[in-house]
């Protein structure tokens, strides 16, 4: 195994891309309740016949005929028993929706990435073969999936509706009918603390089958949210081995990434737990000081940026795709949305995105130069709020959703607990902080999977809260805190695919990269998602050098564990497939530590106050050894 040592603390890059490209074949949806399922399945249908009409088009609604619905957080709707009985059944019937079907589980997942053909009669743009729709590196990103989620919502939903009619009229039914009326697609918080004792990866997703009750009574069925079966797999569609292989979606496949492989739920649920409390930290810092949205949505370096605003909601939502895949689907553009787990991240960064447009309404998409194709946009086309969101319809006329049009989650029928009964700004502070803040209570990197961490360093850590938790602290004056974070600058498409860097405070196994995601000395993981290079046939991502990102990696609640030892050591790099990655093969990678003095806020519906950047600690990522 070849490794580096490097000088100030350990840095690991992992590329995620495998190591055969090509397969061989080819080089390559106000009555009485008792009406509701019929009356529910009858709106429905009508749509459908409207999409089948003169013009064809789907038009994205969201799901409508009732005031805008909370999305829930995934354990919370778990527990409303029936809802969650819905959910289950409509998954199962989407998933089993033919493939050739525009409204089919694998084609609207397929509108992401590959198989890189047109849906709903959108594109490509002319002399564009890029890979899909979604658009990366871009203010677009976070507009662009909210009628992509409101898209498989209400397609998910028509199929709840059925299932909903399943069963026989009566009271069943109508209890049921009752339960659907409110339902919305849930999110997965896994930025939060979990219920005690469990896991952020909720059993839920993690458990191979399911128990739910039907028509015929209770049954156990595979679980829809652990994996998709495809129905067949084409390599026209999937080119890539193993993807063309494998006849459902995989996390963390067990053997890499051969065909023989299968899911390790098992190792991404204590990935998940370690990683945590940096997503957490990084979320909280957003909220609190991301005031521009060209700042907060994407992660696109620009040289010479400001030290203060350098991560992204798009860099964090980056690093989940990278945990939850591990080398499976999630991890890559191209294949990511077949995964259900997809679905709830990004139900979860849509929340984000409206919680933040809550605080901060008046700062939104500004035009700006595409950094790289998307299926209908070229590499250099001047973008902004006005821009089709491509290959979403708002009407039977051909009109696209645009980031203006899209900007609020009611026009798509939902909302998020947060934000629902009118909420103020003061009641959103509060709730993100009571979500986000941490706590005093120390912790380590591991244990704080489990337990909320301090936030800030200073020479009396026995009150480190962010705020204070009685109103007698709030009458007195606060002192300055001192938070420290990584800045961490790649190339997009350096490695050619996506790969990941983890922080360590501490020793850790050179020896062995799959400990290193567990590993307690680990402090946080910064990854890149991207797409697959291009086939040989011209099809796909272009690597264009020199795309650079960035995003960070909190040191400061790792910090307050190792303040007393000065434990601080060397850095090293690695691929994900066990093979390292010497640091010259990595063009473009800088990290700089940096701190800042923060205020905490004096009431816990009022955020801290941030300033006096500085960096301490400049390009740790140089060599400073022989590679091995």
């Amino acid at each position: 195994m070849r490794y580096l040592r490097l000088s100030l603390r350990a840095l690991l890059l992992l590329s995620l891309h495998h190591t055969a490209f090509a397969a061989a074949a080819k080089p390559l949806l106000n009555h009485q309740v008792e009406d509701f399922p019929e009356l529910v399945g009858h709106d429905i249908l009508l749509d459908r016949r409207q999409s089948d009409g003169a013009s064809g088009y789907t038009v994205v609604t969201g799901i409508q005929g009732t005031s805008p619905q909370p999305r829930l957080e995934i354990r919370q709707l778990e527990k409303n028993v029936d809802q969650w009985n819905l959910f289950m059944l409509g998954l199962t019937r989407f998933m089993a929706t033919n493939q050739s079907e525009k409204l089919s589980y694998y084609q609207i997942a397929g509108i992401h990435g590959r198989p890189y053909v047109p849906w709903d009669g959108v594109g490509p743009g002319e002399g564009i073969t890029a890979p899909g729709y979604c658009i990366h590196l871009s203010q677009l990103l976070l507009p662009w999936h909210r009628p992509y989620l409101a898209l498989y919502e209400q397609t998910l939903y028509s199929h709840i509706v059925a299932a909903v009619n399943s069963f026989p009229a009566g009271p069943t039914r109508t209890k049921y009918a009752i339960a659907a009326l409110s339902w919305r697609h849930p999110y997965w918080d896994w930025a939060a603390d979990p219920p005690a004792g469990e896991s952020v990866y909720p059993s839920s997703i993690s458990n191979p089958t399911v128990t739910v009750a039907m028509p015929n009574g209770t049954n156990t069925i595979p679980n829809p949210l652990y994996s998709y079966r495809f129905h067949s797999v084409s390599r026209d569609d999937f080119y890539y081995d193993p993807w063309s292989e494998w006849s459902s979606t995989l996390r963390d496949p067990l053997g890499g990434q051969v065909e023989s492989a299968t899911s390790q739920d098992n190792l991404v649920g204590p990935i998940l737990d370690y990683a945590r409390v940096s997503s957490r930290d990084r979320l909280y810092n957003l909220f609190t000081f991301y005031s521009n949205f060209s700042e907060f949505g994407t992660e696109s370096y620009t040289f010479g940026a400001d030290v203060k605003n350098a991560d992204s909601l798009e860099s964090i939502h980056d690093v989940i795709h990278g945990v939850t895949g591990s080398g499976g689907h999630m991890t890559y553009l191209d294949y990511s949305a077949f995964d259900p787990i997809f679905w709830l991240h990004h139900t979860m960064i849509d929340r984000s995105f409206a919680l933040w447009q809550a605080l901060y309404p008046d700062s939104y998409v500004q035009p700006t130069q595409m950094i790289q194709n998307s299926f209908t946009i070229h590499q250099g086309q001047v973008v902004d709020a006005n821009t089709p969101l491509d290959p979403f319809h708002s009407d039977q006329n051909g009109t696209r959703w645009t980031s203006q049009t899209a900007r609020s989650t009611r026009s798509f029928g939902y909302t998020y607990p947060e934000l629902a009964n009118n909420a103020n700004i003061s009641s959103i502070k509060a709730a993100i902080n009571r979500l986000y803040g941490g706590d005093s209570s120390p912790s380590n990197s591991a244990a704080a999977a489990i337990q909320p961490s301090k936030r800030f360093i200073d020479d009396t850590p026995e009150e480190p809260s962010l705020f204070p938790r009685d109103p007698a602290a709030a009458a007195r004056p606060k002192p300055l805190r001192r938070e420290y974070i990584a800045n961490i600058v790649s190339e997009k498409f350096a490695l050619n695919g996506s790969y990941a860097i983890y922080v360590f405070l501490g020793d850790f196994d050179a020896g062995d990269p799959s400990c290193w995601p567990t590993n307690p000395n680990l402090v946080g993981t910064h990854a890149i998602f991207a797409a697959l290079p291009g086939d040989p046939e011209g099809n796909g991502m272009r690597m264009s050098s020199g795309v650079r990102v960035t995003g960070t990696v909190p040191l400061t609640s790792a910090l307050l564990d190792k303040a007393k030892s000065g434990d601080l050591r060397g850095l090293r790099k690695g691929d994900f497939d066990g093979t390292a990655v010497p640091n010259g093969q990595v063009p473009g990678l800088n990290l700089k530590v940096v701190g800042a003095d923060v205020q905490p806020a004096t009431t816990g519906d009022q955020f801290p106050k941030w300033g006096n950047f500085a960096e301490v600690k400049q390009n740790v990522g140089r060599d400073t050894c022989p590679v091995k």
